[in-house]
């Protein structure tokens, strides 16, 4: 039966309440109960359903509820000895810090004051109470009128622990979401290590030796480098996208959104949703986005639903501040090639945009790269995680080419138009008249080896094609390979031949050879066996400003 879709709901009482759509992950209680340590970190990428599944712990775990309707036909229900000992019996202080983004250090203060003074606004019971001294009262008071010192501040969550344990006589969960959100903002407007010097005081006095606590879990996006926050505490029990731990809480396996597809009658565009939202691995399994999901699920069309939430700052930011190989290197993963990475333990800020295991490790926690199949070992190759994650590199990829390249952008719209539709004398004439003689691209060109056609080529055909370059194709490696998503449309394969010599007829041969080239090496037998209808062979040779342009074993030259 379909159900409405709230989309961007976090709370899980109201949709169990108002019956919406929902993905059982109920047995995350069940895990954890049975995984936990003290303290437990679990990392997913944004919008991967942290916040929500921390609601379902609250409603699950709270004392002062009674929660047992909301969980009724639930996996968790089927559990009956982890109801009966678990449910509704423990306090629970639940805090998000996903707002802490603001500009000033002093801001991002002021904001925690703020979230800090509405969770002690939960339990001015415990105030009102007489299981409180005096000077427990007093600094309640002080916490939740936003009247505290930094250093009062940093002891907030311990302190509410103790008014907890005073009245209730239980130890306390502890649920704390986004708790990387302040220093990700902290180290994009400049106050790194205030906010670090804060957070590893607020946390470690909640989670480090609190006899009040009966167990904690932080979520976050990265996991932040022991030595800079965690050595304040007790070792946490670290979940990350590695981690067989938990792997199916977080996002949708794949039997999940056949059911999801089945409900909607839109079974029929399956294949299409895991071309476009599937990709994401956590502890080896194939996870669906799920924000991604419900958008299409609410709307029924394929849009770039994930990457348009949320900062995207560290993508627009590479182009211009990444050095010549980490630019190499995105270009490589936008036309489906891998990187080789080891994960890092952690991440230590500030980054560096550099082709390092640091930034890499950043991207794949983040959910923009994943493991390659297959990929075991502390040491793999990684690529981009799908269709939406691709579009997104190739929007801030297009920008910076633009502005880095006006004059080059330009023509190459011209030459893969050209390319696209079988015109040799249109591509010839391309790269001749608009690229090769052009005063302000031949040195761009030249210098560097035609790879940046391919970045141009990719780019300009991001939203119906996939280029891939240098990627194992029958018998080897063709330069590129242009695949249309509609089947349609014509398949193209190109050779480039350097020529560093060019006695007559030097070029002519080139191009040919490179025809021969991609028969005898069986470029193009994917293509067939994919059903493109048409499939256009190019050889394209250079020497100097002048090229030579072969196509199914015809040669154009101009030059």
């Amino acid at each position: 039966m379909k159900k409405q879709i709230l989309l961007g709901a976090e709370s899980f009482a109201r949709i169990r309440e108002e019956d919406c759509f929902y993905i059982d992950k109920t047995l995350f209680i069940k895990e954890l109960l049975e995984n936990k340590g003290m303290v437990t970190l679990i990392t997913r990428p944004r919008r991967f359903g942290k916040t929500l599944n921390l609601s379902m712990l609250k409603s699950f775990f709270d004392v002062h509820t009674d929660s047992k309707a909301l969980f009724e036909g639930l996996h968790i229900a089927g559990h009956q000895d982890i109801c009966d000992k678990h449910q509704n019996q423990y306090p629970v202080v639940s805090l998000t810090l996903k707002n802490v983004e603001l500009n000033t250090y002093g801001d991002a203060i002021a904001r925690v004051k703020t979230l800090v003074s509405a969770a002690f606004q939960q339990y001015l019971y415990v105030y009102e109470s007489d299981s409180l001294s005096q000077r427990q009262k007093e600094m309640f008071q002080t916490l939740f009128m936003r009247r505290a010192t930094e250093e009062e501040l940093q002891y907030a969550l311990f302190f509410l622990t103790e008014c907890l344990y005073a009245y209730h006589k239980k130890r306390v969960v502890v649920l704390l979401d986004e708790y990387d959100s302040p220093i990700d903002s902290a180290v994009q407007n400049g106050y790194y290590q205030e906010m670090i010097g804060f957070m590893r005081g607020f946390l470690g006095a909640a989670f480090k030796t609190n006899e009040f606590l009966e167990f904690g879990v932080l979520t976050g996006v990265q996991r932040i480098a022991k030595e800079s926050l965690f050595s304040s505490f007790n070792n946490p029990l670290v979940c990350g996208i590695m981690d067989k731990a938990f792997a199916t809480c977080f996002g949708f396996t794949e039997d999940e959104v056949k059911d999801a597809c089945g409900t909607y009658e839109i079974g029929d565009k399956y294949d299409e949703i895991k071309r476009w939202y599937d990709g994401y691995r956590f502890g080896g399994l194939d996870m669906y986005n799920p924000w991604s999901i419900v958008g299409y699920l609410r709307e029924q069309e394929l849009d770039n639903y994930w990457v348009n939430t949320g900062s995207v700052r560290v993508l627009k930011d590479v182009y211009y501040q990444g050095d010549d190989r980490l630019r190499d290197d995105l270009a490589g993963l936008l036309t489906g090639a891998s990187i080789t990475m080891s994960l890092e333990d952690g991440i230590t800020y500030p980054i560096k945009y550099a082709s390092s295991n640091t930034f890499w490790s950043l991207l794949l926690n983040a959910g923009y790269i994943k493991p390659c199949n297959g990929a075991k070992g502390a040491r793999f190759e990684a690529e981009l995680v799908n269709r939406e994650v691709r579009n997104v590199f190739a929007r801030y990829a297009t920008e910076w080419f633009d502005e880095q390249q006006p004059a080059v952008s330009g023509a190459i719209l011209t030459f893969v138009d050209c390319l696209l539709h079988g015109d040799a004398a249109g591509v010839a004439k391309a790269l001749n008249e608009d690229l090769l003689n052009n005063p302000s691209s031949h040195d761009f060109v030249i210098e560097n080896s035609y790879h940046m056609f391919i970045y141009g080529m990719l780019l300009a055909v991001a939203d119906k094609y996939t280029v891939h370059s240098n990627r194992e194709a029958g018998k080897g490696r063709p330069d590129c390979i242009i695949r249309p998503v509609d089947k349609a449309a014509a398949a193209v394969a190109v050779e480039f031949k350097h020529v560093k010599s060019i006695p007559p007829g030097d070029l002519e041969q080139a191009a040919q050879e490179g025809l021969a080239q991609i028969e005898a090496k069986a470029y193009i037998h994917e293509l067939k066996q994919e059903g493109y209808a048409q499939i256009y062979k190019y050889a394209i040779a250079f020497h100097g400003k002048s090229c030579v342009v072969a196509m199914d074993g015809q040669g154009t030259k101009m030059g």
